[in-house]
């Protein structure tokens, strides 16, 4: 087996690389013709409801969506699209490469210390991230579209786990540009599940990664001492070493249950940061 595989640096490397997309960002901004702008702000409210709120300006004054061509409208979508899309899910960027090179001692010495704080690079998200991707796990969310223009909300997406329920406003269900707004807060619902499918396999991949570090070294040190006990010619039986005899059973019975139980304990660290984070 190639060592980089067995140390999944590729893998690792691809995280590193990816973190950065694993944010929601505060704002998207995309310029159009006349001086047209599109602006949609993202925040977590007092209530830990998502808001996107959307505005048009002309120059530095915001224009109401009644006022601006259907033609500028979807070429502001689609561009707000294809800057989606480019959020692709994580797991389809971890690519192996075709023909890896296995790296030297020290670049895999340096990997694999990065790779044991990488977890906690993932805990210190911005607060924002790591609320809701708690809440997405553990209660629930509600999304809104909202005209900035009237401060209207277009329309509300109730999120429990994988559950989705869309209520329209009554407001908007007679408006000419009905169409165009659910195709603005699909796309909003689709920027949310994006940023939770990467945040949710950046930890699973991160964490496997982790774990099977840290299960290689504690393996390897396990095997060293008890090579070290057998050179040195211990004997167990004897009288004179029955402290060093105690020290190695209790030795071998603290390496079986780190090892057994180290992906438990992972686990339960990063639940308990993420509420920690969320609670703020």
């Amino acid at each position: 087996m190639n060592l980089s595989n067995l140390f999944l640096i590729s893998e690792f490397t691809q995280i590193i690389n990816l973190l950065g997309k694993s944010n929601l960002v505060s704002k998207y901004q995309f310029n159009g013709i006349e001086d047209l702008r599109f602006v949609i702000d993202t925040k977590l409210n007092k209530n830990n409801d998502i808001v996107f709120t959307f505005n048009f300006y002309k120059k530095s004054k915001k224009v109401d969506l009644s006022d601006i061509s259907t033609l500028n409208i979807l070429n502001f979508l689609d561009k707000f699209g294809v800057s989606v899309e480019n959020l692709s899910p994580f797991k389809q960027d971890l690519k192996m490469p075709k023909t890896p090179k296995t790296p030297k001692y020290k670049s895999l010495l340096k990997h694999s210390k990065i790779l044991l704080s990488l977890m906690k690079s993932i805990i210190k998200q911005s607060d924002i991230s790591r609320k809701i991707l708690y809440l997405f796990i553990n209660k629930s969310l509600n999304i809104y579209t909202v005209n900035g223009f009237n401060n209207v909300s277009i329309s509300r997406t109730f999120v429990r786990s994988f559950d989705r329920i869309n209520i329209i406003s009554g407001e908007y269900i007679n408006n000419k540009n009905i169409e165009i707004l659910m195709n603005l807060h699909n796309l909003n619902i689709t920027l949310f599940n994006t940023f939770v499918q990467n945040n949710l396999s950046l930890i699973f991949h991160s964490l496997i990664a982790v774990i099977t570090i840290v299960r290689i070294y504690i393996l390897t040190a396990w095997i060293l001492s008890n090579i070290g006990i057998a050179i040195s010619g211990l004997s167990l039986d004897d009288p004179v070493n029955l402290l060093n005899s105690y020290l190695f059973y209790i030795f071998n019975f603290v390496f079986l249950a780190v090892w057994l139980f180290f992906p438990r304990m992972a686990i339960a660290w990063i639940k308990f940061k993420m509420k920690t984070g969320s609670n703020r």
